[in-house]
Order: C-alpha cells, then sequence, then structure tokens
C-alpha cells in the first residue's frame, strides 16, 4: 500500500523518475535478449549489435539512475525496510550495472568471450531483478508476515546477486555441453 500511495499521491517528479525507470529498464532489456538471440560475432549484424549495445547501455544507465534517484527516498519509508530497503536497492543497482560496464569494458579491449561472460551475467541480474525479485517476494511474503519487512528485504538484497549465480551456472553448463558436442556441430548450432 505504501508503493501505491507514494507514487499516485506523491509529487509528480516521483512518478516520473519512476516512469523512466520502467521505461528505460525495459527498453534495455529487450534490447538485452535481441543481442543474446543475434550476437554480433561476424558479418552485417555485427554493426547491428554494436548500435543495439549503446543503446542497451545508455538505457540501463538511465534507468538504473532514475532506481538510484528514487532508492534515496526509501530510507524515510519503514514500509520498504527504511535504510536497509535504500541501500538495497543501490546493491541491487549495482550488480546490474558493473556487469554492464564489465561487458563495455571487455570488449572495447577486444575480449569477445569475456564480453559475452558479463552479458550473459547482465542479463542474469536483470532477470533476478524483475522477475526473481517478484516471483520470490510471492512466496516468501506469506511466510514471513509477522516480521516487518524481512520478506521485502530478503528481495531487495538476494534478487539480482541469485540472478547472476543462476546466470553463470547456466554459461558454464552450456560450456560444458558445447565442449561435448563435435566441433561442427557446434558451428551449425552457432549459425542458426
Amino acid at each position: 500500500m505504501a508503493f501505491y500511495d507514494r507514487f499516485l499521491n506523491g509529487p509528480q517528479f516521483r512518478r516520473n523518475l519512476l516512469y523512466g525507470h520502467i521505461f528505460f529498464n525495459t527498453l534495455a532489456f529487450v534490447t538485452m535478449h535481441v543481442q543474446l538471440w543475434r550476437p554480433g560475432t561476424e558479418g552485417p549484424w555485427q554493426r547491428w549489435h554494436r548500435r543495439l549495445g549503446r543503446i542497451t547501455f545508455a538505457s540501463v544507465t538511465l534507468g538504473v539512475l532514475c532506481a538510484c534517484w528514487l532508492a534515496t527516498e526509501h530510507a524515510a519509508v519503514p514500509e520498504y525496510g527504511g535504510v536497509l530497503a535504500q541501500f538495497g536497492f543501490y546493491f541491487m543497482s549495482a550488480c546490474v550495472y558493473v556487469c554492464a560496464v564489465m561487458g563495455v569494458v571487455t570488449i572495447r579491449k577486444g575480449d569477445t568471450e569475456g564480453h559475452r561472460t558479463w552479458m550473459i551475467r547482465f542479463a542474469g541480474a536483470m532477470w533476478g531483478s524483475y522477475w526473481l525479485f517478484r516471483v520470490v517476494l510471492f512466496f516468501i511474503d506469506p511466510l514471513f508476515r509477522q516480521t516487518d519487512t524481512l520478506a521485502i528485504l530478503v528481495v531487495i538484497w538476494g534478487s539480482a546477486p541469485a540472478g547472476i549465480v543462476i546466470a553463470e551456472l547456466w554459461r558454464r553448463a552450456a560450456a560444458r555441453k558445447a565442449d561435448e558436442l563435435p566441433a561442427a556441430s557446434v558451428r551449425e548450432r552457432l549459425a542458426s
């Protein structure tokens, strides 16, 4: 209820920050998936991949800035968890943004494998911040009804790192599976 009240009855600037956060992170979320679906390793797609990467990075930068600005007000909201929620949202934003920055740094160095690794972690952080946040809260909120703010604090602090861990486990499993396949089969799968 505090969330609804803060944004419905709060100042227009707060609503604009929320809309900015939603818009820019959604744009980054969509373009990130296009890039993962069509890696820019060769051919004409390479130029489009680079352009989409810039759009993705600019979008996630603006989305995270809006989120952090919103988080500055959370210390004064006991229903969210106060200062622990404020710094938890900073931590969540850092998990997402550090993975994105590391992806940019590695590709600027020419390390395509490192770039791929960090972009998969970035995708995991984004998925964790969005889906794990909501799904886990849905299941644990009834368990912690007697403890004010514990459920929200668990998902604030845990969802993005959990997303990164899941993405990393998936990446390693996919790499092991690719190592087990014959080289021609791997090339065929990557080309499709």
